[in-house]
C-alpha cells in the first residue's frame, strides 16, 4: 500500500513538473515572439539562405549518427553488438520523446534498442549514464574554454554594466577577489558542516559518477575512437548553429567565438527540463547574440530559425524511425515466437 502511494506521489510530482515546465516554456515562447512580432520574424526568415540551412540540417543528422556509433562502442565490452540502424533510430526516438517529455527519452532510447536488438535493458541504461557523464564533462570544458577565449568580451560587458558608476576597474575586480577569498575562508572554517549538507552529498555523488564514467571509457578496447566520436558529436553541435549564422544577413558577419557562445547558451537552454527547449532556447540564445551587438529582432529570428531546424531534423527523421522500430520490433517478435514453436 505504501509503495503504491509513493508511486502515485512520484507520478503526480512528475506530471505536475511536466505541466509546469511546459507552461513555462510556452509562456516564454509567446512572450519572446510578441516582443518583436512573429510576422517580422517570419519575414526575416524568408531572406535566409537555404544552402546554409541545408548544411546545418546535415550537421544535425551527422551528430545523431556519431552518437549511435559511439553507443555501439560502449556495447562491445559487454559482449553485445547492435546494428547501426537500430542504435541510430533508437537515438532519434529518444530525442523525439524528449521533445514532449523531458528526460523520458533517456529511458526510451535503451528500451527501444532492447526491443530491436534483444540486449538487456539494464545493461543499456548503464551505457546511457556513461554517455551523459561524458557529455556533461564536454559541456563544462566547453564553458571554461569559452570564458577563456572570450575573456576580453566578458570584461567589456562587465565594464558596460558598471559604466557611469563611480566604481572603477580596480575596485570592481578587487571587490570580486575579496569576496572570493572570504568565501574560501568561510568554506574552510565550516567545511565539516558543509560536507554533511544534502546538496554537498549530491555534488560529491555527481563528481564520483563523472570519475567512474571516465574510468569506464579508458577501459574500452577502442577508447580513442570513442573520444573521436564524442568530439565529432560536439563539433557537429557547434557547426549546426554556426552555419545558421551565415543564413541571415544580420548574423553572417559573426565568427567562431559567437558560434561557440551560442552553442553554450543553447546547451543550457536544452538542459532546463522544458519540453524540446521551447521558450528557453528563444530567450537564452538572443542574449548570447546580444553580447556581440546583435539586435533583438535579428537575435529572435536567429533563435527561432535555429531551433526550428533542430526540431525539423528530429521530426523528419523521427517519422522514419517510428516506422523502422514498428517493423523490426514486430519482425523480431515473430522470429522469437517461431523459434519457441520449433523448440
Amino acid at each position: 500500500m505504501l509503495r503504491t502511494s509513493l508511486s502515485l506521489n512520484k507520478k503526480t510530482k512528475n506530471t505536475i513538473n511536466t505541466i509546469f515546465f511546459l507552461g513555462l516554456g510556452i509562456a516564454l515562447f509567446v512572450w519572446t515572439m510578441e516582443k518583436v512580432g512573429f510576422s517580422k520574424i517570419l519575414s526575416d526568415i524568408k531572406e535566409a539562405k537555404i544552402e546554409y540551412i541545408l548544411i546545418a540540417m546535415a550537421c544535425g543528422v551527422i551528430s545523431h549518427l556519431a552518437r549511435a556509433l559511439r553507443w555501439n562502442l560502449l556495447l562491445e565490452p559487454m559482449g553485445y553488438k547492435a546494428r547501426l540502424g537500430g542504435t541510430f533510430h533508437a537515438v532519434i526516438l529518444g530525442y523525439l520523446v524528449n521533445m514532449v517529455l523531458p528526460r523520458v527519452g533517456e529511458v526510451t532510447r535503451p528500451a527501444a534498442l532492447s526491443k530491436l536488438e534483444g540486449i538487456p535493458f539494464n545493461k543499456l541504461v548503464g551505457t546511457v549514464v556513461v554517455e551523459r557523464v561524458v557529455d556533461m564533462i564536454i559541456t563544462l570544458a566547453l564553458g571554461l574554454a569559452i570564458v577563456l577565449i572570450q575573456f576580453q568580451l566578458i570584461s567589456e560587458v562587465i565594464d558596460d554594466l558598471f559604466a557611469g558608476q563611480s566604481m572603477n576597474k580596480l575596485w570592481l575586480y578587487g571587490g570580486i577577489a575579496i569576496a572570493g577569498i572570504a568565501m574560501f575562508i568561510l568554506f574552510y572554517i565550516f567545511r565539516f558542516k558543509i560536507y554533511e549538507l544534502p546538496v554537498f552529498q549530491k555534488l560529491k555523488g555527481f563528481i564520483e559518477g563523472m570519475l567512474e564514467g571516465l574510468r569506464s571509457i579508458f577501459q574500452l578496447k577502442r577508447k580513442f575512437l570513442f573520444i573521436f566520436y564524442s568530439l565529432l558529436i560536439w563539433f557537429m553541435y557547434f557547426c549546426m548553429p554556426y552555419f545558421v549564422l551565415f543564413a541571415l544577413p544580420g548574423t553572417e558577419h559573426l565568427g567562431v567565438g559567437a558560434g561557440l557562445t551560442v552553442l553554450l547558451f543553447g546547451t543550457f537552454a536544452m538542459i532546463i527540463p522544458v519540453p524540446g527547449g521551447v521558450g528557453t532556447f528563444e530567450v537564452l540564445v538572443p542574449i548570447a547574440l546580444a553580447l556581440y551587438g546583435v539586435g533583438e529582432l535579428v537575435g529572435n529570428t536567429y533563435a527561432f530559425l535555429t531551433h526550428a531546424i533542430q526540431i525539423l531534423v528530429v521530426l523528419s527523421v523521427g517519422l522514419y524511425s517510428i516506422a523502422y522500430f514498428a517493423y523490426h520490433a514486430q519482425k523480431r517478435k515473430k522470429n522469437e515466437l517461431a523459434r519457441d514453436t520449433e523448440g
